[in-house]
């Protein structure tokens, strides 16, 4: 850090040496090109054309605003020269009272370091032996680690097993019971299956029989009703039959024929 300081006003006036130079010459070349602009621009004559002449003017203008920026680049290089001149008497007197310092805080510096040198020396003597004492507690500490869980990692295997062996009776107990449940669950839907089919059997054939029953009585009905009908229609027919009329002579028939209309 402090060294550092001491080299940083040679690189600032490096700088300015730098700055100087670059400005210097952009001026002399934009110097001459304005001039150049403004002898063309004097030999021209004036256009006749409005456009043409407003371009003019307004090129005009703008070499006039080239020079006066020309003008202040100039003055500002000035009094740049001026405050860097000043800067570097200035600059050439901190590096002096720097460079004191410098020495100065190099002496005590190397007083300091020698010290600390020496606290360090003894601070490594008193880490090794610390760092032995806590490597064998680390080691003591780690191998009491080691055994506490072995000795945990052995229980929790036998509870492990023990548990997988509870777990696997149980499920062999549940398997057992949901297969006696699913048997007798089957049983009984098979029995109460058979006997709904038994039932619906007997009412199907009750029923049957009921309804064949019935179609017989109808039956019966309907035909006493057709013989009780034929009956009647019988006698209805002999009381209507007419009685037997005696025999005709046979100029009576063809008298009877003739008098039906002929076709």
């Amino acid at each position: 850090m402090k060294k550092s300081l001491n080299y940083w006003p040679v690189f600032l006036m490096v700088l300015v040496g730098l700055a100087m130079n670059a400005q210097s010459t952009p001026k002399k070349q934009k110097a001459s090109t304005a001039t150049k602009q403004k002898a063309s621009t004097a030999k021209k004559p004036a256009p006749t054309d409005h456009r043409l002449r407003d371009y003019q003017q307004k090129y005009t203008d703008l070499t006039k605003r080239i020079e006066s920026s020309e003008k202040a680049a100039k003055q500002a290089s000035a009094d740049y020269k001026a405050q860097a001149e000043l800067k570097q008497k200035e600059l050439q007197e901190e590096l002096k009272q720097l460079a004191e310092r410098n020495s100065q805080s190099r002496d005590a510096s190397r007083k300091a370091i020698e010290g600390y040198r020496k606290q360090q020396a003894e601070l490594h003597k008193l880490m090794r032996e610390r760092r032995s004492e806590v490597q064998a507690q680390q080691y003591a500490a780690e191998k009491a680690a080691r055994d506490a869980a072995s000795k945990k990692k052995k229980a929790e295997a036998k509870a492990a097993r023990d548990a997988a062996a509870k777990k696997q009776a149980q499920e062999a107990a549940a398997a057992k019971a949901k297969r006696e449940a699913a048997a007798k669950k089957k049983a009984d839907a098979y029995k109460a299956a058979r006997d709904a089919a038994i039932k619906k059997k007997a009412a199907e054939a009750k029923a049957a029989r009921e309804a064949a029953a019935k179609r017989q009585a109808q039956e019966t009905s309907g035909a006493k009703a057709k013989r009780e009908a034929a009956a009647k229609q019988k006698a209805a027919a002999k009381k209507k039959a007419p009685k037997p009329a005696a025999k005709k002579s046979g100029n009576d028939l063809k008298q009877k024929k003739s008098s039906f209309p002929r076709k």
